[in-house]
């Protein structure tokens, strides 16, 4: 069962970073667009009028994909000033409870985003712009990155579940990133 659990978590790490890497040059170009927008106003005398909406859509979507990616390289931010004091045996535990509350979190997430954009769809609902673009295709990708993040956290549950059982810490600890904090100590010990 561990064995089929990393698997799948391994192969969600993989789209991940894609994901990751998409939303990285999905900020570049959001970037390239506001600052050609801007210089076009200002040197030009036009505008795309389009600016405002694309780029929210792209911050939206972007940091939504980012999600699993940030995850996958163990970079979301946590308050562990508590936690390397207590001993592996209860320290384990903490961080698996970490990661259910997480995934908790984003549930809730995923159930929005789905609510939202199935109303989008149903309604055929479009934004109130000159480009009058269908909300389904924002949100849907919107809704995909909380999924992806979604099933990357429960998977890490089940995975650490199941390590629990094998009573380790630093597999866990590998897996929720918290392996840096040993070299941080070990460096304040010497």
């Amino acid at each position: 069962m561990l064995a089929a659990v990393r698997a799948a978590n391994r192969a969600v790490d993989v789209l991940a970073r894609v994901m990751g890497a998409c939303a990285g040059w999905l900020f570049i170009g959001c970037a390239l667009f506001i600052t050609f927008d801007v210089l076009a106003r200002r040197f030009l005398g036009f505008s795309t009028q389009a600016s405002v909406e694309l780029s929210g859509y792209m911050l939206g979507i972007g940091i939504t994909w980012g999600l699993a990616a940030a995850m996958e390289a163990r970079t979301h931010v946590r308050i562990d000033v508590l936690i390397m004091r207590f001993p592996p045996r209860v320290r384990r535990w903490l961080h698996w409870l970490a990661l259910l509350a997480l995934a908790v979190f984003v549930g809730f997430l995923v159930y929005g985003a789905w609510y939202t954009a199935s109303e989008s769809l149903e309604f055929r609902a479009t934004d109130n712009s000159l480009l009058k673009t269908p909300l389904i295709l924002p949100q849907g990708l919107w809704l995909a990155g909380l999924a992806v993040f979604g099933l990357m956290v429960v998977l890490r549950v089940v995975e650490v579940t199941l390590l629990l059982s094998r009573g380790g810490i630093e597999e866990i600890e590998r897996l929720t990133g918290d392996n840096i904090h040993f070299t941080l100590e070990a460096n304040f010990d010497a």
